[in-house]
């Protein structure tokens, strides 16, 4: 399937990595490997992931985030959001 980005993907991944780098420089390319595997696994099979109002949540396994996406149609996904768990909830509904 092919992958569209919002714009704003760019700058959620990069701060996260940049917090986590800061932290320990190895935790920010375990932070990025992760997010690649999980949009490699979202690619592969974008139905495995429950869906709520129209978007769909799949959960990093070592990081307190998610990857918020919603499929444009039968061939495209559409990365809306790389999201902390502890952000406002509704924060993915303002991004298309």
């Amino acid at each position: 399937m092919k992958l569209e980005f919002h714009p704003s993907t760019t700058t959620d991944l990069n701060e996260a990595i940049k917090y986590y780098n800061e932290l320990r420089p190895v935790l920010g390319k375990r932070f990025r490997s992760e997010v690649y595997d999980a949009i490699a696994r979202i690619q592969n099979n974008p139905l495995a992931y429950s869906e709520i109002k129209g978007v769909r949540r799949a959960m990093l396994s070592r990081f307190p985030y998610s990857i918020i996406y919603r499929l444009v149609d039968n061939q495209t996904i559409r990365i809306l959001l790389i999201r902390h768990h502890r952000r406002h909830p509704g924060h993915e509904s303002r991004r298309n």
